[in-house]
């Protein structure tokens, strides 16, 4: 769409009031296409400025996300060495959890061992009381025979072996336990250290983690949200650059002898002289209805009846170049609507010159009229 011709609404009824001339045609001054240019320029310069800054700011955010990716890795290391520690950690938790077991295990056996021996000796004091009273009696006897005294001596001496060798064997097994309920506490003390250099560990590296998340989220957020922003940069730019190449485009000026006719009927009326007056326009013999078509893009500035020529539609191009288009039939176009090369703004009228439908078509640089045939393409 043609978006750098608008102009207010007084100036169109300006332009109303003006219709002067053959055509009662005053037409007041428009605003330039060039400062449209020159406004659009510096706009579009601005937003590359905005942009490259933009841009500066994203690189910058860019490193120092990177950086910190760098930090991760340095992080993750860490994390993976203190990871494995832990991962020794739990095995030495879960190896000093079975000795625990194991030592336990083994103290209970030794104290029912222990029991047994207490018991065993405590059988065995009846039979040292008894060889206490025989040794005793002994002595104040004489045996009857060797043999007898040899029996009597064996039987006292293995009762004694057996009570002293019950007594040590008692002694080793309370040494055992003892040893045994030493190395559980150590073993126990040990694994309530672990638990806590394991908790300590959990929460350095929970926080750790927690303090580098917080740190990359932010950066990360104020990367996306510069992105972002550079992405409306882009279609801003974007956008004010089709609109220059847009306005270049339509440069009414640019398109002279290239112009499409504003209808394919007959030409009864050039411009110029003839029959003793001069054409300021050009008249094309119709059939009923045919279609009438902008010559270029611009917008429609009068859409009304004017006496003399019935329904006329005048559209502003740019550049003060204005197209007229009169003895239309009915018109598909409304005040102030931009049109586009070739647009059908209307139908074919009653046309006095040609007794019957036709047009009469004019060009017109500020208030002057200027000859179609030199800006139209040639047929």
């Amino acid at each position: 769409m043609f978006r750098d011709l608008s102009r207010p609404s007084s100036t169109t009824r300006r332009i109303r009031l003006c219709l002067l001339c053959m055509f009662g045609l005053c037409l007041w001054p428009a605003t330039g296409s060039a400062q449209d240019l020159e406004s659009l320029q510096q706009k579009l310069w601005a937003e590359q400025k905005a942009r490259e800054e933009t841009q500066a700011h994203v690189v910058t955010l860019t490193d120092r996300e990177r950086s910190l990716h760098e930090d991760l890795t340095s992080l993750e290391q860490k994390i993976d060495g203190l990871e494995d520690k832990e991962k020794k950690l739990q095995a030495e938790q879960k190896s000093l959890a079975s000795e625990q077991e194991k030592l336990q295990s083994q103290i209970l056996e030794l104290r029912s061992q222990e029991q047994e021996i207490r018991s065993e000796m405590q059988k065995l004091l009846p039979r040292l009381w008894e060889v206490s009273i025989r040794s005793d009696h002994l002595k104040s006897r004489v045996l009857k025979s060797w043999p007898e005294a040899d029996r009597h001596k064996v039987w006292l001496a293995k009762i004694t072996e057996t009570a002293r060798d019950k007594a040590q064997d008692l002694q080793k097994v309370k040494s055992k336990v003892e040893e045994k309920v030493q190395s559980l506490l150590a073993t126990q003390s040990s694994l309530k250290a672990k638990g806590k250099e394991l908790a300590a560990m959990h929460k350095e590296l929970a926080s750790n983690k927690l303090k580098f998340l917080n740190k990359l989220h932010g950066i990360r957020q104020k990367r996306q949200a510069a992105e972002q922003e550079l992405r409306a940069l882009k279609e801003s730019i974007d956008q004010l650059k089709s609109q220059l190449q847009t306005t270049n485009k339509h440069d009414f000026s640019e398109h002279k002898g290239d112009l499409p006719w504003p209808t394919d009927g007959r030409l009864i009326i050039d411009y110029g002289g003839g029959k003793g007056k001069f054409n300021k326009g050009m008249g094309f013999a119709l059939s009923q209805g045919a279609d009438i078509k902008a010559v270029s893009w611009g917008q429609v500035v009068y859409n009304d009846k004017l006496r003399g020529f019935g329904q006329v539609v005048i559209i502003y191009h740019g550049m003060q170049y204005y197209s007229l288009y009169a003895f239309l039939s009915q018109t598909r176009v409304r005040t102030d609507q931009e049109v586009e090369k070739g647009e059908i703004i209307g139908e074919a009228g009653y046309y006095p010159e040609s007794k019957g439908p036709g047009l009469y078509f004019e060009l017109r640089q500020r208030q002057t009229p200027i000859d179609p045939r030199s800006w139209l393409a040639k047929k």
